[in-house]
Order: structure tokens, then C-alpha cells, then sequence
């Protein structure tokens, strides 16, 4: 008798069809965008195989979300503490790309310089 495994719920399916669906595209549009058959983009979405790690990544990249979104979905959100951040993430994430890479210099070089300040409080604190 073989006994099926599975790891966890993984809703990559819904996700990438949630994604595919907000940018308005066909599955022979996506086809054309990321490399991958409409066949088997298909069958991604009707959670019938699980896509290999490097087409995975092909789409993270053309959709420009992590690898536990596509996984997780909107459940990864779910770790945040601050609602309001969460609200500002996702308006952030509706900006165009040059937006949101500026954003993102933004905030990296806030939280390197609030680092760098609390490493030099602790030297004047020794």
C-alpha cells in the first residue's frame, strides 16, 4: 500500500492564479512572460503538480513576491503585530516597481542607521 506524504497545506495554486488574475493575464500571457507551458501553469494552479523550486523562482521574480507568499499566500501576514503597517505594506506593494524601490532603500537605510546608533550607544555605555 502506498501511503501519500505531504508536508504542509501548500495553496500555491490559488496564489499563483490570485496573482495571475490581479495582472490580468492569461495562462499563454504567462506562458510568454515566465518560460513555463500554459500546460503546466494549468496544472500549477489546479494544485494538480507542485512546481520545481527553479520555476518557482521564475515566478517570484516576474511577480515580484517572495517565495512564502506564492506558498503561503496572504497568511504570511499574519505574523505582523501592527495592523497599520500591514495596511502601508500593501498600498506600498500596489505602487509602481521604481516606487517601491525607493521605498525599500528608504527603510533599509533607516533601520542601518537606527542600528549604527544603538551599537554607539552601547560602546558610550560600557
Amino acid at each position: 500500500m502506498r501511503i501519500p506524504y505531504i508536508l504542509f497545506d501548500m495553496k500555491i495554486g490559488n496564489n499563483l492564479r490570485k496573482l495571475r488574475k490581479k495582472k490580468g493575464l492569461s495562462l499563454r500571457q504567462l506562458q510568454k512572460e515566465v518560460g513555463i507551458s500554459h500546460n503546466t501553469l494549468g496544472a500549477y494552479e489546479r494544485n494538480a503538480v507542485q512546481p520545481t523550486i527553479e520555476n518557482c523562482y521564475k515566478l517570484c521574480k516576474y511577480f515580484e513576491v517572495p517565495m512564502e507568499y506564492l506558498i503561503f499566500g496572504d497568511d504570511i501576514l499574519q505574523d505582523f503585530k501592527d495592523y497599520e503597517l500591514v495596511q502601508l505594506l500593501h498600498e506600498i506593494d500596489e505602487m509602481k516597481p521604481e516606487d517601491r524601490v525607493i521605498i525599500k532603500k528608504l527603510i533599509k537605510r533607516y533601520i542601518n542607521t537606527k542600528n549604527e546608533l544603538n551599537d554607539i550607544t552601547k560602546d558610550i555605555e560600557w
